[in-house]
């Protein structure tokens, strides 16, 4: 019963965002819309997209020691968000670790570890663009809880490092044994991987990649749909679009990107024909390509099975 009502709200968030993105817009209009975009910047939005997920791979391949094989982190990559685009719950994170744990003959709870890392910078980033679109709008208060949150997950991290037997709490939990020393592991390569040198990494590369999904926004807004936007107004549609994927909703976040993006672009003054075309193209610029790589990959290069007798 629980599961029904969650789907239910969650797709009914997406059909009501759906239907207010999309109201009061002629369809023949916005196919008019659609139809002016010119091919090479939309060639281009793709290519800067694949990019990202290019650097995202090469992000994951420092986050072992030996290295991790880029095609398989890039593979992974890309079947972890392709996964993430058709089924709920985020079960591409945990698809995205299994391959790299498999491909790499890495134990479940390394793997899920170097996962964790990377969506932790990844929320970091997320904050971090968050912290300067409530001070670029003059909500300048709002920042202290951001900060808060963000210190507190690094004052965790920071003390399982440096004292390593907070992470023996997980034994006392009431939980089945194997779940609990699972955790451990868990927790104990979490904290591994708190070394200066990955942690530079990390942030380094965490910051290009979402330098290069702000820039694919900015040449899909401008580059495709022409609207002429400041960096500014382009980088705050970029934060609010990338804020609002944190909804609960339906993979992919179909109808919520539209409408947030949508409400964005109205705030600056473009007109809500434009605003959802450029929206539309902007979501599936990020859903479509990525969707089907990810489904390439699965097929041409499925995770190797572990070797007998490697660690599980």
């Amino acid at each position: 019963m629980n599961r029904f009502i969650s789907a239910f709200l969650k797709y009914g968030i997406s059909l009501f965002c759906l239907f207010h993105a999309f109201r009061g817009v002629p369809l023949r209009e916005l196919w008019d819309v659609l139809s002016r975009f010119p091919l090479p910047p939309m060639l281009l939005t793709t290519a800067i997209s694949f990019a990202a997920y290019a650097v995202m791979g090469v992000r994951l391949t420092r986050m072992n020691t030996p290295p991790l094989s880029f095609r398989s982190a890039f593979c992974a990559t890309l079947a972890g968000l392709a996964v993430n685009n058709v089924v709920p719950a985020k079960a591409g994170e945990v698809a995205k670790a299994v391959w790299i744990g498999r491909n790499n003959h890495l134990p479940a709870d390394a793997a899920l570890g170097i996962v964790f890392m990377e969506r932790f910078f990844d929320v970091n980033a997320l904050a971090l663009l968050s912290l300067w679109f409530v001070w670029h709008v003059g909500r300048r208060g709002a920042t202290l809880l951001f900060l808060a949150c963000l210190l507190a997950g690094w004052l965790v991290l920071l003390l399982m490092r440096r004292c390593p037997k907070v992470v023996s709490w997980a034994a006392h939990l009431p939980l089945p044994r194997e779940i609990t020393g699972f955790l451990q592991r868990f927790l104990s390569a979490l904290a591994g991987h708190l070394t200066a040198g990955r942690l530079v990494w990390m942030a380094s590369t965490s910051l290009l990649v979402w330098s290069l999904y702000a820039l694919e926004t900015i040449t899909a807004l401008n580059g495709v749909a022409g609207l002429g936007l400041s960096w500014k107004a382009a980088l705050s549609v970029f934060a609010l679009s990338s804020l609002g994927m944190l909804l609960p909703s339906s993979p992919g976040a179909i109808g919520v990107y539209e409408a947030i993006a949508v409400a964005a672009l109205r705030a600056h003054d473009v007109p809500h024909e434009q605003a959802l075309a450029a929206a539309l193209f902007a979501h599936m610029a990020q859903f479509i390509p990525v969707t089907l790589a990810g489904g390439l990959a699965m097929l041409a290069f499925p995770p190797e099975p572990k070797k007998e007798g490697a660690e599980g």
